[in-house]
């Protein structure tokens, strides 16, 4: 009598298994081989097309809740990071001085130059801080242009799978559309007024007179790293505690990871 194919849960490694090799020993008469080639055909077909957490659930919506769960996060990053010591008292994001100032520092302390290097280092920050709340528009726009194709293994992937998905389509397009908005807060909070005053030092300092630097471009570089560390933290807080958050769409999905 053939052996009757397992009810089991199986894996999409042993399924694929079954579907290359269904002659590898599990049965010896050909109907029982036969079991076993459908049954693996049938859980391959049934992993590869639709995870069972999405089961009922349109491509349409699965792209919808991550387009959501995007915007959702975009808000709250921008809004936590344009508080004052949104990004100057906040460890992770905190713009530090350009690497020549930096490693410099202690040395030019002693030449009097300590006060506008720390005036400069929060300044930078404050201009962080007044600029990112412009980061919605550019951003959202982004959100939906990306192509997520893969929305399902966003989903799945790891806890800021969506924020790095969006770093990695847009973050060129994104840092060009925030640099009008870094140069003109660099301008509003008087950083550039003090870092004119410090290469006009700097000239007097013979290992400094040659260095030029491109403070708004240190800025916004620097920025872009605060925002998306910022957006992969709101992901990662959607993906845990998603209840109360968002359309009915993103919530019969992210309640569902």
């Amino acid at each position: 009598m053939p052996e009757r194919a397992p009810t089991a849960r199986i894996t999409r490694r042993t399924a694929l298994a079954l579907l290359l090799a269904p002659g590898l020993g599990l049965a010896t008469a050909s109907s029982a081989r036969a079991d076993w080639w459908r049954f693996g055909q049938d859980m391959f077909r049934s992993l590869i097309t639709r995870p069972p957490e999405f089961a009922g659930l349109s491509t349409a919506e699965l792209i919808e809740a991550v387009h959501e769960a995007l915007v959702i996060a975009t808000h709250a990053a921008s809004e936590t990071l344009s508080r004052r010591n949104g990004f100057y008292g906040n460890p992770d994001v905190r713009i530090p001085l350009p690497e020549v100032l930096a490693t410099t520092r202690r040395s030019l302390g002693r030449l009097g130059m300590a006060a506008p290097l720390d005036t400069l280092e929060e300044r930078m920050n404050r201009a962080a801080e007044d600029a990112v709340w412009q980061a919605r528009e550019p951003f959202i726009r982004a959100i939906f242009a990306l192509d997520l194709d893969d929305a399902r293994g966003i989903l799945l992937g790891p806890e800021d799978a969506a924020t790095r998905h969006l770093e990695t389509q847009m973050r060129p397009r994104l840092t060009e559309a925030m640099r009008p908005a870094i140069e003109h807060s660099l301008d509003a909070v008087e950083a550039m007024t003090t870092h004119r005053e410090l290469e006009s030092r700097m000239r007097d300092i013979p290992f400094l007179a040659n260095v030029r630097l491109d403070l708004a471009e240190h800025v916004l570089d620097h920025t872009m790293d605060g925002l998306f560390h910022a957006l992969a933290e709101e992901e990662a807080r959607l993906r845990v505690d998603p209840v109360g958050r968002g359309t009915d769409v993103f919530q019969r999905v992210f309640t569902r990871l």
